[in-house]
């Protein structure tokens, strides 16, 4: 899916931002791939609950994403996020990803107690279908997702 944007309307190769909307905020994210694209997602989703700046110490969680559409597999990264927070009470930092050979993803979550993050926000609840917009246009993949909170 193309997500409309233009590419002169992206500052930088990669990067996400975040737009306050009635339904809840939505993650507009990009990259020059599919897994910088998706790895600027979980940034922004973090973003929107917690402060980073005074983050140190970090411990990895492996984490498998089984082959599905793109579209699936973005859904399924970020609830997997937000399920780290919520059963595991761990805020992740940093996300590695790389592409499986099956079309899924492989990687880890660096993250940290969620005590020792400055909560700025409430934690989203999910990730919304409506609206999701994901796809590469122009050489740059993009995506567009909305969170309930």
């Amino acid at each position: 899916m193309e997500t409309g944007h233009e590419p002169d309307d992206l500052p930088g190769d990669r990067g996400f931002r975040l737009t306050p909307q009635t339904a809840g905020p939505v993650i507009e994210a990009w990259g020059p791939d599919r897994i910088t694209c998706m790895a600027e997602a979980v940034g922004a989703l973090v973003s929107e609950f917690a402060d980073l700046r005074d983050t140190a110490t970090t411990t990895m969680l492996p984490m498998v994403l089984e082959s599905a559409p793109t579209p699936d597999l973005l859904v399924g990264l970020l609830e997997e996020v937000i399920d780290t927070v919520d059963v595991f009470e761990k805020v992740p930092v940093h996300v590695h990803l790389a592409e499986a050979e099956d079309g899924g993803m492989a990687g880890d979550l660096e993250v940290v107690d969620v005590a020792e993050v400055a909560l700025i926000g409430p934690v989203p609840k999910a990730v919304s279908w409506h609206g999701l917009e994901v796809g590469e246009h122009g050489g740059t993949w993009r995506c567009r997702v909305v969170l309930e909170v």
